[in-house]
């Protein structure tokens, strides 16, 4: 899941602004997402990994799985900002799986504590590990796979602040100085989050040299794998495709790659123009927002409805892109040659609302944007009014044993009708689970959603 400047790393909703803007490590998402770097006074990304390479791990006969088959626990984060969906996503999980909240230092876990005691939620089985570099968009840190004799390892991607290097000198195409002002800093603690997160599951690490969050991550536990190619290219530039592919290739377990051309509009790169007036918050395409397995062979699509479509030019944008997404998937085979099923998934309605450039507006959702988020070919003005869309997808779901939890969009706009037929769709595609949804759009603001608030520890069969 997101992009985050002039903010606080681990994906508030602009109502509950982080008031500690320079606890970067536990926040690092965050604040690459809400714009980071000289804009907002903010410092402290780095835009590569600078710790010393390790000897690449032999990952014979390990795989990366496929997150429908069984999870021996959910990683979750804490954050105030987001503690409504945290408790939601507790309740929905408990009983289906074990449950791990980590957790920066003892005073977070006690915050944590209070707010799902405060919420109604028994604290009995769910265990507090303390990581200083905890993040709350879990997803992103780690990406795990199992092994022989019951063994874990974990993919240790290079980290390159979701892709804050590109985005800085796309924003200041003319002025260098700016660019890599924009990037200055450190956040070595947060690199590492994936290879603490294997010592406390006693994982072995395998060394990528892929630049890579586990959102963008997305694979049938046989071989087969599906990319974005405008997100993988943005996190590795000066690479080609072919490239990249041989790095997937080298992955635990991977045998073929699925290339897609583009993800959801309005899951831009950090902040930016998504068209017209219209401005995004994201990742600039995690595959966890628009294409999901279902099992080894059905595939989950993002769809506009042709209405929506039709109404409102972002919705259009998505049904061009997913059009030719599915015109890829529909003609695609699996990694043993055999052809893949495809079903598509209804959006929700587009959700916005209106934002002021200013870091100074007396509205709080309008201090998370400024004129210094847009390039000056936009001729973006302090105080000019925009209109930000919400990183909202069904495809953003959990799925843990006997339980599958969706966002729900009744809230806010979506119709029962819509939502009933992705209740059915779910129902039928993971027969058997228990189909939850909950509410989430403080992290859709801010390019996030159910399942990059969390983690899946596959259970090693």
């Amino acid at each position: 899941m997101s992009s985050r400047i002039a903010h606080t790393a681990s994906g508030l909703d602009s109502a509950h602004r982080m008031t500690d803007p320079i606890h970067l490590n536990q926040e690092s998402r965050r604040r690459v997402l809400t714009g980071l770097g000289a804009f907002a006074g903010l410092g402290a990304l780095t835009p590569a990994c600078t710790r010393a390479r390790l000897p690449a791990a032999d990952s014979a006969g390990y795989r990366i799985p496929g997150e429908f088959e069984p999870t021996r626990a959910i990683w979750l984060s804490y954050h105030p900002g987001h503690a409504d969906l945290t408790a939601s996503l507790v309740r929905a999980l408990q009983g289906h799986v074990s449950i791990k909240l980590l957790v920066a230092d003892e005073p977070t876990s006690g915050q944590a504590r209070q707010s799902l005691r405060e919420h109604g939620i028994r604290l009995d089985g769910i265990e507090f590990p303390v990581e200083p570099s905890a993040m709350y968009f879990l997803r992103d840190a780690a990406v795990f796979a199992t092994g022989p004799k019951r063994a874990l390892g974990v993919v240790d991607f290079q980290w390159n602040q979701y892709g804050l290097p590109g985005w800085c000198r796309q924003t200041h195409p003319r002025n260098p100085a700016r660019a890599v002002a924009c990037t200055a800093g450190s956040d070595d603690m947060r690199n590492d989050l994936d290879r603490s997160i294997a010592k406390m599951t006693d994982a072995q690490v395998f060394e990528s040299e892929l630049y890579m969050e586990g959102g963008g991550i997305e694979t049938n536990g046989m071989g087969l794998m599906i990319a974005n190619e405008a997100l993988v290219m943005q996190r590795n530039p000066g690479r080609s495709r072919e490239e990249l592919e041989r790095a997937q290739l080298a992955l635990p377990g991977i045998r073929k790659v699925i290339w897609l051309p583009e993800g959801l509009a309005e899951d831009p790169l950090l902040r930016g123009t998504i068209v017209g007036n219209y401005v995004g918050w994201g990742t600039g395409g995690h595959t966890d927002e628009f294409v999901r397995f279902a099992d080894a062979r059905t595939v989950l699509l993002a769809w506009p409805e042709e209405a929506e479509a039709a109404a409102h030019p972002v919705a259009r944008l998505n049904r061009q892109r997913m059009q030719r997404n599915a015109d890829i998937l529909s003609k695609a085979s699996d990694a043993q040659g055999r052809p893949l099923r495809l079903l598509k998934v209804p959006m929700p309605r587009i959700i916005e609302r209106r934002v002021f450039l200013s870091a100074s507006a007396d509205h709080a959702e309008s201090k998370e944007w400024t004129a210094e988020f847009f390039p000056p070919r936009e001729r973006r003005r302090e105080g000019d009014p925009v209109i930000q869309v919400a990183s909202a997808s069904y495809l953003n779901f959990v799925i843990a044993n006997g339980v599958v939890v969706l966002p729900s969009y009744l809230a806010h706009g979506t119709s029962r009708a819509t939502q009933e037929r992705v209740r059915r769709l779910f129902a039928e595609t993971f027969a058997g689970r228990r189909i939850e949804f909950v509410d989430a759009i403080s992290a859709n603001w801010v390019g996030g959603g159910p399942h990059c608030a969390t983690l899946n520890e596959p259970l090693p069969a």
